[in-house]
């Protein structure tokens, strides 16, 4: 077998098996015949390696589209209530002597979005579930936009709810249709009503339960979450997996680079296209292969009924 052979193989590893057993020998051969070895050939085969494995990990349309529906309802509701944190933070500021009322206007846009796509998930209409996240995304978007200039590391900070919303707007468009009350969504709303309290609760020296709020609606959102049947539950962490996977990434392959820019203000680093694509690359990565798994174990479990 000769090195570029080899090379090839490493690369069509990507595909799924099932895949890789009806097309492998053709499409090597397609590759050791292209006139243009190289980045972009790579980049082909990943691209591709990629679209084969997202469209197994959603043959199971009708499971994935249930999960992806409850999982559209409680993203929504958190980042609703991240947004809202901001609304109640700029209320209790002005409740200070002295001080106006004032809310920036991406925070609004957000805010808006995310109630729209609410309505949305709620009701199951995805036009209308899609309208709210993609303009919940674009404030998300213009929020870390206009800071990166002078703080480039906003973008790490923000990272996972870009990341999120990214996730919602894509879920949403696949999930189920119709009205949805899922098991465990009081909880949620709870949750979320921590969050919105914890933009409130400092201006009152609340020191304490500012600290506390967040892990309480962490804790709400899980038992939430546990309330769901194993499999959509099974589902919907795989959907939550590209959002876990930017904290190690921000706290481990980022860390330098954010470190530099508290430090060295005078001297700030951007992030390089590599860097950039990293970030795109990894939730994607991260989904295919713990949806991957999940798909492995549920075809287990059938095969042993």
């Amino acid at each position: 077998m000769t090195t570029p052979e080899i090379r090839y193989r490493r690369l069509l590893a990507l595909y799924p098996s099932d895949f890789r057993r009806e097309y492998e020998e053709e499409m090597l051969a397609v590759l050791m015949a292209d006139p243009r070895p190289g980045a972009a050939q790579i980049a082909d085969v990943l691209r591709a390696a990629l679209a084969a494995r997202l469209r197994q990990t959603w043959s199971g349309a009708g499971a994935w589209g249930r999960a992806a529906r409850v999982f559209q309802l409680f993203g929504v509701i958190a980042m609703l209530a991240i947004s809202l944190r901001r609304v109640a933070a700029a209320v209790a500021g002005a409740t200070w002597p002295g001080r106006a009322f004032h809310l920036d206007s991406v925070d609004g846009l957000r805010a808006a979005g995310w109630a729209v796509a609410l309505a949305g998930a709620l009701y199951g209409l995805r036009a209308l579930g899609a309208a709210g996240a993609a303009a919940g995304l674009t404030g998300e978007i213009i929020f870390t936009a206009r800071i990166y200039p002078d703080t480039p590391a906003v973008v790490i900070d923000r990272y996972w709810q870009l990341v999120a919303a990214v996730l919602l707007l894509a879920a949403g468009l696949v999930a189920e249709r119709g009205p949805v009350r899922p098991r465990g969504w009081a909880w949620i709303a709870l949750a979320g009503a921590a969050l919105v309290a914890h933009g409130a609760v400092l201006r009152y020296g609340l020191w304490q339960a500012y600290a506390a709020l967040p892990w309480v609606s962490v804790v709400l959102a899980g038992v939430g979450v546990a309330r769901q049947e194993p499999e959509t539950r099974r589902r919907m962490i795989a959907l939550a997996v590209p959002v876990l996977a930017t904290f190690p990434v921000e706290r481990a392959g980022f860390a330098g680079f954010v470190e530099h820019n508290m430090r060295h203000p005078e001297a700030l680093r951007v992030l390089g296209p590599g860097q950039w694509i990293a970030l795109v690359l990894i939730p994607v990565a991260a989904f295919v292969v713990v949806a991957d798994i999940n798909r492995r174990l549920e075809r287990g479990r059938a095969e042993r009924r």
